[in-house]
């Protein structure tokens, strides 16, 4: 198809964002022959797994994709589940709050014409030169679904439908069939996906497409414990009608990728994700029972232990009130709204600012906010010696915790968010990560400092966030070749730019993958 805006030949860039796409399973499956085209990519391309800050937050991955820079620059940790600056309070934390622009934005003002397709995290920025849909079918939202040109979605969505899983609550299925409808809604939500970005690459000549594909992230949620024998959920029957559900997912997108690639012919093309996935075997719910035993949250006054925390609110509710039945009330209910009105059950009664130190919201390694003066409203400890010792008693304390039936170490490694990222938003993210071995799960943790805590992870998903994505770079410019420090996902939107020949900013943490691409295409 001709192209008024773009005549000219030059680079052009297929991008392909496989959602927690874990590179241990394309690696297996690829040496298995079930991935293809994935499989061909890697014998011709170059392969890297990809550090990720999937220890901060699931949430912090994508706007370090878009952004090129660590979250204490761009601000999102656990944006479903945030703590806001200068209070005690849980808010959603929205796109428009990102505190650095996308990397296709320098891009655009190069002249580029370029396509984002539900990219998470990110917002319909008008003045971007081609176009972007927002929410049509993405896992989790922090933007209402929109586009730019502004009728875009609403034509897509005549053209190729809602995705199956839109505006879905995320209800683990329990029967058989709903397993199966589970599945379905999957596999056609990713083929739907799959024409409606061939749609748009053949609209016209675009200088970079990036796609995200959604449905990898639902699948390793909810169904890795039929893929994995050694889950203890894991069960024979299940699995035995269910086991492939995630390697049917991938194949499905071998043969997506493989079809937007003909789509795009001669085009160099970067599939990659933002995080892997892993058995869910957190210890998240018991940090907050630890840090009492250790002296450091206070309770409300005329309470009595807790055992439980106010973080695990919203599970109570669905205890009574079922998933489905919430999945109806928030379509009814205005989003804005909603998410107001769920965060404030997080902090009702959370005593934080009578503690020392106390637990935030986080969807798999724990997360320790120390209460500190001139930071927290009501904050108790002192900035500076006091505050590093406090992280260095805590870091001790969660790093000696054990499984008290197997004596195993439950904890990999405490982090001090502060030792490792620097930027304008750090006081936005937790002070101390607590990283969990993730070998068993975890009911139980012993140290002979708080002696033994109990409690089951109450979490509808079998699956997790690991802490590697991966890139899988092939085409034009590029070549094979190892490298000697590991990427990060910070890398994907600087080799981009740099494919393109667009210079990357100097406050950019990322760096072009400089050991994949031939020195004739280097630009800087």
């Amino acid at each position: 198809m001709s192209d008024p805006h773009h005549p000219g030949a030059g680079p052009r860039i297929l991008a392909i964002g496989l959602e927690a796409a874990d590179p241990g399973l394309i690696e297996r499956w690829c040496a298995a022959g079930h991935l293809p085209f994935l499989a061909y990519l890697k014998r011709r391309g170059a392969w890297a797994r990809l550090a990720s800050p999937t220890d901060i937050s699931s949430g912090a991955t994508w706007a370090s994709v878009i952004t090129g820079v660590n979250p204490a620059k761009h601000g999102m940790a656990f944006y479903h589940r945030q703590l806001r600056p200068g209070s005690y309070e849980i808010r959603k934390k929205y796109a428009d709050e990102i505190g650095r622009e996308p990397f296709w934005m320098p891009l655009s003002r190069a002249g580029k014409r370029v396509a984002i397709l539900d990219v998470p995290e990110t917002y319909p920025i008008p003045e971007m030169s081609g176009m972007q849909i927002v929410g049509w079918g993405a896992e989790g939202l922090n933007w209402k679904p929109s586009s730019t040109p502004p009728d875009l979605l609403r034509d897509l969505e005549a053209r190729f439908g809602k995705h199956p899983l839109a505006g879905w609550y995320q209800a683990r299925p329990e029967t058989i069939d709903e397993w199966q409808e589970l599945l379905g809604n999957l596999v056609a939500g990713l083929r739907a996906r799959t024409s409606l970005a061939s749609d748009v690459l053949g609209r016209e000549r675009w200088d970079l497409c990036l796609v995200a594909f959604a449905e990898t992230h639902w699948a390793g949620h909810f169904f890795w414990h039929l893929l994995d024998e050694t889950h203890p959920e894991h069960d024979a029957t299940m699995a035995k009608a269910f086991g492939d559900a995630m390697l049917e997912v991938y194949k499905e997108i071998d043969g997506a990728i493989a079809a937007l690639a003909r789509r795009m012919p001669g085009a160099t093309l970067l599939v990659f994700s933002n995080t892997g996935m892993g058995p869910n075997y957190s210890g998240r719910h018991l940090v907050p029972e630890i840090l009492k035993r250790l002296g450091m949250t206070a309770d409300r006054p005329g309470r009595g232990g807790s055992g439980r925390h106010r973080l695990d609110a919203v599970t109570r509710i669905e205890r009574i009130v079922s998933p489905r039945i919430i999945e109806r009330v928030k379509k009814i209910v205005p989003e804005r709204i909603w998410d107001v009105g769920t965060r404030r059950l997080l902090g009702i009664g959370n005593g934080w600012k009578r503690s020392r130190a106390f637990a935030l919201p986080s969807d798999f390694t724990g997360a320790i906010r120390i209460n500190l003066k001139g930071r927290e409203p009501n904050g108790l400890v002192e900035p500076g010696q006091e505050y590093d010792a406090l992280c260095a008693e805590l870091a001790e304390a969660f790093g000696a915790l054990v499984d008290p039936e197997s004596g195993r170490k439950a904890v990999v490694e405490v982090l001090k968010l502060r030792n490792l990222v620097s930027g304008e938003h750090v006081d936005e993210l937790p002070d101390l990560i607590v990283k969990w071995t993730r070998d068993a799960p975890i009911t139980a943790l012993y140290a002979p400092q708080i002696g033994t805590v109990r409690g089951d992870l109450e979490d509808k998903r079998s699956g997790a966030h690991s802490f590697h994505g991966f890139v899988l770079a092939s085409g034009p410019g590029l070549r094979r070749r190892p490298r000697d420090e590991e990427p990060t996902i910070m890398d994907i939107g600087p080799t981009i730019s740099h494919l393109l020949g667009v210079p990357v900013s100097g406050d950019v943490d990322g760096q072009p993958l400089l050991d994949c691409v031939d020195e004739a295409a280097a630009v800087l």
